[in-house]
């Protein structure tokens, strides 16, 4: 599989910053976000750990503002993306995200995944589009799979293609959101493979993930959240390698020692 070449200026040119300051989110009663303070830097891996329903995967929605705060202030590079006359459709194309499920269209080909976005949203030209997406399939490794249609690949093939569908955006974030949860154990580490090209290349990423192998060796940055609040944050070899507040350790032998051996 190919990695991602050229420097970091050359591949990303422009990472976003993201500043989340006491943010706050309900469903109904259920408070999901109890007031999430939070800041990535240009260029950063920030890894969200926790239980399911601990919160990450709605912070994740808030900063694309698929999920509208109920309290707070998120900033992505120069959008404040909690004023209520932020230009989404602008902002929106600055972020790219990758979701459990790869959400492609079961009925185009590969390549036409790729394109149909940049078409539709930045006004390009069928040949600008094709030549942009076959460079990003490219990079992930799957060029030549170009005129299957998704049934016809692999989960983490399928994975591959919409990682490269949000790179033909040329964001300036990703948003990761259990991107390997789907995944056949063989295929996990294909996915992975890139998102660590994605790191070295310079990419502000934010993932939710249960890889704490992936977050030991990519994350700047770890935070652990517990029922809605931020509990230990540090880099990798801190929060993973040594925590020090109970509810992250309690956390960290369960996910690293399922069995209780």
């Amino acid at each position: 599989m190919s990695e991602l070449v050229g420097t970091p200026e050359q591949v990303i040119s422009d990472p976003a910053g993201v500043v989340i300051d006491d943010l706050h989110k309900s469903f109904g009663d259920v408070e999901v976000l109890k007031g999430i303070d939070m800041t990535v830097s240009p260029g950063q891996v920030v890894c969200l750990i926790g239980a399911s329903g601990s919160g990450k995967s709605t912070l994740l929605r808030c900063v694309n503002r698929l999920e509208d705060p109920d309290a707070g202030r998120i900033t992505v590079g120069d959008f404040e993306a909690t004023d209520l006359d932020v230009n989404l459709d602008a902002m929106r194309r600055q972020i790219g995200m990758v979701f459990q499920q790869f959400n492609l269209f079961p009925h185009l080909s590969v390549l036409e995944n790729c394109t149909i976005t940049p078409r539709r949203v930045l006004k390009q030209s069928r040949d600008e589009a094709e030549r942009e997406a076959l460079h990003q399939l490219d990079l992930v490794g799957l060029k030549h799979l170009a005129d299957r249609r998704p049934a016809q690949l692999s989960g983490g093939q399928q994975q591959r293609v919409a990682i490269a569908r949000a790179l033909t955006m040329k964001p300036s974030l990703m948003l990761f959101d259990e991107p390997t949860s789907a995944l056949d154990p063989e295929t996990v580490g294909e996915v992975l493979a890139i998102m660590r090209d994605l790191a070295r290349a310079g990419m502000t990423m934010i993932v939710v993930t249960h890889e704490m192998g992936f977050a030991r060796e990519v994350a700047d940055r770890v935070v652990f959240l517990d029922k809605g609040v931020v509990v230990e944050e540090g880099t990798a070899k801190q929060v993973i390698g040594a925590p020090t507040q109970p509810r992250t350790q309690d956390f960290l032998r369960r996910v690293l020692n399922p069995l209780g051996e």
